[in-house]
């Protein structure tokens, strides 16, 4: 059996554009929260940019019951980092089992606050799929831009 990153690891953008500035909101955005059904596991990854020297930006991983739901914490110890304004280009790194959510939660989202003008980019690596391969958005990861080099 092949193990390829992108037919195993469903990849998801937090934000649009990872050269736009982070603002106090949920990435993705409410009606566009990312639904884990069918995978076991979940990294994000924060690739923090320049933070500006006025700005604490906090990140913390958060649960919904639905695509455009309130959303709720998880855990505060593993899901939350505040960061400090001279964490420039730093990453942070999250894993979650999605056995760990709440009954009924299968949305997730990354929410962002103590930001002015903090830039950083926020990836979801959905990985365990029942179903494979994952189909990737082809907006993001377009067919041509997947490379598999195997015997």
């Amino acid at each position: 059996m092949r193990h390829c990153f992108s037919e195993d690891v469903k990849l998801m953008a937090g934000q649009t554009s990872p050269e736009d500035a982070l603002s106090t909101a949920e990435y993705p955005a409410s009606g566009s929260f990312i639904d884990v059904t069918g995978y076991e596991w979940v990294n994000v990854v924060v690739h923090l940019g320049a933070i500006d020297s006025g700005d604490t930006p906090v990140f913390e991983l958060q649960q919904s019951d639905s695509v455009s739901g309130t959303m709720d914490t998880i855990d505060t110890v593993y899901c939350k980092k505040t960061c400090a304004h001279t964490d420039d280009d730093q990453a942070l790194m999250f894993y979650l089992e999605t056995s760990q959510l709440d009954t009924d939660h299968h949305f997730i989202t990354m929410d962002v606050s103590g930001v002015a003008t903090t830039y950083g980019d926020i990836l979801f690596f959905l990985g365990g799929a029942r179903d494979r391969p994952v189909t990737q958005s082809t907006t993001m990861v377009p067919t041509d831009n997947q490379f598999i080099k195997a015997g």
